[in-house]
């Protein structure tokens, strides 16, 4: 297996997302604009979806964490006219809502990737126009930024912590808490169980205003680590 896939093996388990599809709502018209981005709805438009509809959807356009308006005012009250960036950003369409630089290592444009997810019979994520090909340490080089936001990033996979799984191209989340003044991570509690900073001081907030592909029935999560509250190395 190349490397790339093997990247995706180690670390991201996919979620079964063959669901009854002729019973499914079509959520495409309310989350997707004229030229199948992404759009930022009101919570109150994805209440009454179901959590199959969203993983298919989601699955189907390459996307696990929908863009609601309050998460967007949440995230802009939070950063308070810092500079900051998205990491792992995908589709763009978070970063693109906050008005801040879009960055990801572009890792499912690999052809060896690709493959991988079509051996699956699963799309990969349509990369933003507005995402600059960086992974997250060499994006926070670039722009240097006070807050960094990511949502559903996968964690770099450590040999010494096999079981908490990850990918070899997985974002250091360690290194990235040491260089900045936060660290905002958006995910869902039971897919994102195994990060290893969950160690470190943090904040957690489950506000029901969050919406994803996942089907567990956990709630998603919005957590905070800051720099300060890291001992000195």
């Amino acid at each position: 297996m190349p490397r790339a896939a093997k990247a995706i093996a180690a670390g991201t388990s996919l979620e079964a997302w063959e669901v009854e599809r002729d019973r499914l709502e079509d959520l495409a018209p309310l989350l997707l604009d004229a030229q199948d981005r992404l759009r930022v709805v009101a919570a109150a438009e994805l209440e009454s979806s179901t959590p199959q509809a969203r993983l298919r959807f989601g699955v189907t356009y390459g996307i696990y964490g929908f863009v609601t308006q309050e998460l967007v005012d949440w995230l802009n009250t939070f950063i308070a006219g810092r500079s900051a960036i998205e990491i792992g950003a995908g589709h763009g369409q978070l970063a693109a809502a906050l008005g801040i630089p879009a960055t990801d290592n572009r890792q499912q444009e690999e052809p060896a990737v690709r493959a991988h997810y079509a051996a699956l019979g699963q799309p990969t994520v349509r990369y933003g126009d507005n995402v600059e090909k960086l992974d997250a340490m060499a994006a926070i080089a670039q722009h240097r930024p006070e807050v960094v936001v990511a949502s559903w990033v996968t964690h770099v996979f450590r040999a010494e912590r096999p079981e908490a799984a990850g990918s070899v191209s997985g974002v250091d989340e360690e290194a990235v808490i040491r260089n900045c003044e936060a660290y905002v991570l958006i995910g869902n509690t039971h897919v994102h169980r195994h990060k290893s900073i969950w160690s470190l001081p943090h904040e957690l907030f489950t506000p029901p205003w969050l919406y994803s592909r996942a089907v567990n029935g956990s709630p998603d999560f919005i957590a905070v680590w800051k720099r300060s509250g890291l001992s000195s190395p």
